[in-house]
């Protein structure tokens, strides 16, 4: 590791959310990587939920943080600016949050907030605190005051990450020279290709012997299982036979959402479909898939589509957000606009219907993962936290 410095460093990662999302999983799977390095995580959250369960769970450290909730910065109709009250009410939450994150900080070398609603929280905190803050960009923020604080938050932290491009491109030009893009990873140890666990398979699908289509992930409107569903239906020929497995919570999908979808799909494809809910066991259910698509409107980046790489499975993703950053279209995957049901369809059928192109594009995407391993990031996150405790840029130059 570049600029080594053999001092321990303690690490009060912060989390404004009581659930497991995808940047909690992360932290966790990096918390036992870092500590050989010398670098020992000890998460901050608010108390009683399945975040900090699981991460007890694992034998971590903990601290409760009475984090107070964030409605953001948009009104109920998701477009318009709330009302002076309800920013009143934001900043009045916000001051809490940083006195509470600052008393916290105080016992920490270094602050580090992956959670988008505590990052301007976390940052000044740090100011207060008088430790150094690194804020890892997880969201694709749509242009306006939201992209302006955080910004801001960026321009008041020590130093951040971005999983993609498209991620750190949400950041304005001030704020861009702290930002270094360090993707997520995944663990090479548990994502491999081979035979799926007896049975898994017949969980999944009602013809084991039909090509298995899945989705992994929240069912909500961002992560497009109602397009997929479309273009499953759209399927003639061989392809037709093909079953589809949704695997995935209802996640924070408005009310009776997750209902609709399931009865849109149940209706056009009968029992060519399956909803099971959350995987306990995401290696062994990737192993059993043929195809496993991301359909996103705009994905951030798309662990699942990697860990499916990894797996040695065929993968379609949208070229929308952080997909593109690792998935080129008939080299290592296939890619659709998002969307666009007709498109994810024809890709559908490609795979489905063509046994050497699956293979082809798996065994491409195989490479793909086996140089995005999680000790690779490991590396770099805690180079950032070294660098980041010395106050020098985020990487030599400055540059990302």
């Amino acid at each position: 590791m570049s600029e080594r410095d053999p001092a321990p460093l303690r690490v009060l990662a912060v989390s404004s959310s009581r659930q497991v999302w995808g940047a909690e999983l992360a932290t966790m799977a990096l918390a036992g990587r870092l500590a050989p390095r010398g670098v020992f995580i000890t998460l901050g959250s608010p108390p009683g939920g399945d975040l900090e369960e699981q991460w007890r769970g694992l034998g971590l450290p903990y601290v409760p943080l009475a984090l107070p909730d964030h409605h953001g910065l948009r009104a109920a109709d998701a477009h318009s600016r709330p009302g002076a009250g309800s920013l009143a009410r934001e900043l009045v939450a916000s001051a809490r949050s940083v006195g509470t994150i600052a008393g916290a900080a105080r016992r920490f070398d270094l602050v580090h907030c992956h959670s988008l609603w505590a990052h301007l929280d976390a940052a000044l905190a740090g100011r207060l605190a008088r430790r150094p803050v690194v804020l890892e960009l997880n969201d694709l923020i749509r242009p306006g005051l939201g992209r302006r604080v955080l910004t801001a938050a960026v321009e008041l932290s020590t130093a951040a990450v971005a999983i993609s491009q498209a991620v750190a491109d949400c950041v304005g030009p001030r704020g861009a020279r702290r930002v270094r893009i360090v993707a997520p990873a995944v663990d090479l140890d548990r994502f491999g290709p081979g035979p799926a666990p007896a049975g898994r398979r017949a969980l999944l699908t009602s013809d084991e012997g039909a090509p298995l289509v899945g989705i992994v992930g929240r069912v909500d409107p961002e992560k497009g299982v109602d397009v997929l569903v479309r273009a499953m239906g759209l399927m003639q020929g061989p392809a037709a036979d093909a079953h589809l497995v949704v695997v995935g919570s209802a996640g924070l999908a408005p009310d009776g959402y997750f209902e609709r979808v399931r009865a849109e799909a149940e209706r056009t494809l009968g029992d060519r479909v399956r909803f099971v809910g959350r995987s306990a066991d995401v290696p062994g259910t990737l192993r059993a898939l043929d195809v496993l698509v991301n359909a996103s409107v705009a994905e951030p980046f798309g662990l699942s589509v990697l860990e499916a790489q990894a797996s040695g499975v065929a993968v379609i993703g949208t070229r929308a957000g952080g997909i593109p950053d690792f998935v080129f279209d008939d080299d290592n995957g296939l890619l659709v606009p998002s969307g666009d049901d007709q498109a994810m369809a024809k890709a559908l059928d490609r795979l489905i219907t063509d046994g050497e192109l699956r293979t082809r594009l798996a065994a491409r995407g195989r490479v793909t993962a086996r140089a995005r391993g999680i000790e690779t990031r490991a590396e770099a996150i805690a180079e950032v936290y070294r660098r980041a405790r010395r106050r020098l840029p985020v990487s030599p130059g400055g540059g990302r």
